[in-house]
């Protein structure tokens, strides 16, 4: 019996080639066994992947760090209908934030920032202010800079890392109605504030939009094991949509939050002979399409290097 994953792909194989032999359905009768033999063939020959019990197959850049490529919340008309995930484990790790605000007030590319700060990787490090296009959307804060001083009203989610304090987890997701972030905030030295998706009790946070919206977008979330996960999708899917399928996709996300949506989110991962360069493009209603062929400028972004 197939797993999802593959009757995923077989599915994708088949759109694919209908798409090419319009109307040729009888040529398709006939190639079937074909495809369905290699799919057997693949899963039984999985090559230096590590396969976990979940059935999610992870490629290992280097100790301490993964990606894997997984099946959206549903197949999409847009882009290839994959979730990319980044694990990054914090005992080999460590976190900073690059703020366009402490030097030039420049706006860069993702594979620009990790270029100038020397990071293996990095994402989008929320959203920012299209009024001065430097300031971070919610609250914000590197050692003593402070980008935006104001804590944004019902963006219950702060990521915060860096602490000097060796009892407490090197990096993690502040449930913000949930747990005493007032106290926990100021033991560390950097954050910044999103959107929950997942709670610190791990229930799912459903938003209540007024209309629907889709979007390719980047998502931030911890794990059960204390890995930090980057999550893109270039298909546009409903933030909704996007945390059923965390909860569901067998990554044991513990909690989760928003980061970017649309051409602006982006994520890049160099490791030795590897680089992985992400981008969306899909935004409903302002953006409606997937014709962006560039990773866009941004004043912030969270990155990491090994210690």
């Amino acid at each position: 019996m197939f797993s999802f994953i593959e009757q995923f792909n077989l599915f994708l194989l088949i759109k694919k080639f209908m798409k090419q032999r319009q109307g040729s359905s009888r040529l398709v009768f006939r190639i079937l066994p074909g495809i369905v033999l290699l799919l057997m063939l693949l899963s039984a020959y999985s090559g230096n992947r590590a396969v976990l019990p979940s059935g999610i197959k992870w490629e290992v850049l280097g100790q301490g760090l993964a990606v894997t490529n997984v099946p959206g919340p549903h197949i999409s008309k847009y882009a290839d209908s994959r979730v990319t995930v980044v694990k990054i484990d914090p005992a080999f790790y460590t976190f900073d934030l690059a703020v366009s605000s402490e030097s030039d007030s420049l706006q860069r590319t993702i594979k620009e920032w990790c270029e100038l700060e020397n990071f293996d990787g990095a994402i989008n490090a929320g959203m920012y202010s299209l009024i001065d296009h430097v300031s971070g959307v919610g609250y914000m804060q590197h050692y003593s800079h402070i980008n935006n001083p104001v804590i944004k009203e019902n963006f219950n989610a702060m990521v915060v890392f860096n602490t000097s304090d060796s009892l407490l987890p090197p990096f993690q997701i502040v449930d913000m109605v949930n747990q005493d972030w007032k106290t926990i905030v100021p033991k560390y030295h950097c954050c910044f504030q999103s959107i929950r998706m997942i709670d610190n009790n791990t229930i799912p946070v459903y938003w209540k939009p007024k209309r629907v919206q889709r979007c390719s977008m980047t998502l931030l979330a911890t794990d059960k094991s204390g890995n930090v996960l980057f999550l893109f999708a270039r298909s546009p899917y409903t933030a909704n949509e996007m945390t059923k399928f965390m909860l569901a996709a067998g990554l044991d996300i513990r909690t989760a939050m928003y980061l970017e949506g649309g051409p602006e989110a982006s994520m890049y991962v160099k490791s030795p002979g590897n680089e992985m360069i992400k981008f969306g493009s899909f935004v409903s209603y302002s953006n409606p399409n997937d014709d962006n062929l560039e990773l866009r400028k941004m004043p912030n972004v969270l990155g990491f290097k090994r210690k």
